[in-house]
C-alpha cells in the first residue's frame, strides 16, 4: 500500500507540473488545460481510448498528434522528430520509418510534451475559430475544436441547437458515442455544447442550450495565480481570444471555481492524486471521503 501511494504522488506531481509548464511555455490558461485534461483522461498521462487512436493526457488522436509535431515540436525539445514527420500530397502527416513513427506516436504518453502541445493547439485553434464563427471562442468552443478538430467544431457551432450531433459528424459520433448519444438516443447539438460547457466551466454559447453551472476544479484554480506570475494579461473565463488566452492573475475571478468544488466522488484516483499534489490542504479531506 505505502509503495501504490507514493506513486500514485509521483504521477500527481508529474501532471500538475506538466500542466503548469505548459501554461508558462505556451501562455495558455493553466485552469483552462487543467478542465481539458480531466474531461479527456481523468488526467491519466496513459490513458488509451477503445474505440479511436486517441492517447495520453489530452486524447491525441495520431494524425492531430504528428500535425501538433511537425508545427510546435521544435519549441519544446522534439525537433528531430519533427523534421521526420512528412506531409502527405493528399492530407494528413506519415513518417518513413514504422519503428520512428511508433516513437512519435508514444511521446503523446510523456504529459510534459502533451500537455505542452495541447497548450499550442489551444492557441491556434482560438484564432481559427474566431475566423470562422465570427466570434471570440469560449473554453467550451476550444475543447469541442480539440476533440473536434477546429472544422468539425465550426461546423457543429453553426449548426442549430436542436440537430441531431451525430447526423453532423458520424464519424466522431461512432468513435464516441458517450458524448453523441444517451442510450440509443442521439444528442442535439445543444446537449452536446451543454455537456462540454458544463465540465470546462463556461455557458454554453449556443442561446437555445441550457445555461451550465461554473464548475471549476478544486485546488487547480487556487493556485493559477502563481503559475504565471509575470503574465498580467486578464482572461475572461467563458472567453479566451488569441489575446486574452493568457492566464489571469486576479484572486477575484477564481472565487465561482473556489465556491463549486467537484465532488471527490466524481473524480478518479490520479485526478484526486493530482489535485492534492496541486493543494493538499484542501482535498485532505476530500481524498479519506473518497477512500
Amino acid at each position: 500500500m505505502p509503495t501504490e501511494i507514493a506513486a500514485s504522488a509521483n504521477g500527481a506531481n508529474v501532471v500538475a507540473n506538466a500542466l503548469k509548464k505548459a501554461s508558462v511555455t505556451t501562455g495558455a490558461n493553466f485552469d483552462f488545460l487543467a478542465k481539458m485534461a480531466m474531461r479527456e483522461s481523468s488526467m491519466n498521462p496513459a490513458a488509451k481510448a477503445k474505440t479511436s487512436s486517441a492517447a495520453g493526457l489530452f486524447q491525441f488522436i495520431e494524425q492531430t498528434w504528428l500535425s501538433a509535431v511537425k508545427a510546435y515540436g521544435e519549441r519544446h525539445g522534439l525537433g528531430e522528430f519533427a523534421n521526420d514527420i512528412v506531409a502527405k500530397p493528399g492530407g494528413g502527416f506519415t513518417v518513413a520509418s514504422a519503428a520512428r513513427r511508433d516513437e512519435i506516436l508514444n511521446l503523446r504518453f510523456d504529459a510534459d510534451k502533451s500537455a505542452a502541445l495541447a497548450g499550442e493547439l489551444a492557441n491556434e485553434n482560438a484564432a481559427i475559430l474566431k475566423s470562422r464563427i465570427g466570434r471570440a471562442a469560449s473554453s467550451a468552443d476550444l475543447y469541442l475544436a480539440h476533440f473536434l478538430g477546429p472544422a468539425g467544431a465550426a461546423k457543429m457551432l453553426k449548426a442549430g441547437a436542436s440537430t441531431k450531433a451525430a447526423d453532423l459528424l458520424p464519424a466522431a459520433a461512432k468513435a464516441n458515442r458517450h458524448v453523441f448519444y444517451d442510450g440509443a438516443r442521439a444528442k442535439t447539438v445543444g446537449e452536446v455544447m451543454a455537456s462540454i460547457a458544463k465540465s470546462m466551466g463556461a455557458a454554453p454559447t449556443n442561446g437555445n442550450a441550457p445555461v451550465a453551472t461554473h464548475t471549476a476544479l478544486p485546488a487547480i484554480a487556487s493556485v493559477q495565480s502563481s503559475v504565471i506570475s509575470e503574465q498580467s494579461v486578464r482572461v475572461d473565463h467563458n472567453t479566451y481570444t488569441e489575446q486574452n488566452i493568457r492566464n489571469d492573475r486576479s484572486r477575484s475571478s477564481l472565487a465561482p471555481a473556489l465556491a463549486s468544488p467537484a465532488p471527490a466522488s466524481n473524480l478518479s484516483a490520479i485526478a484526486l492524486s493530482v489535485l492534492q499534489a496541486l493543494d493538499p490542504t484542501r482535498l485532505a479531506s476530500r481524498a479519506r471521503e473518497r477512500d
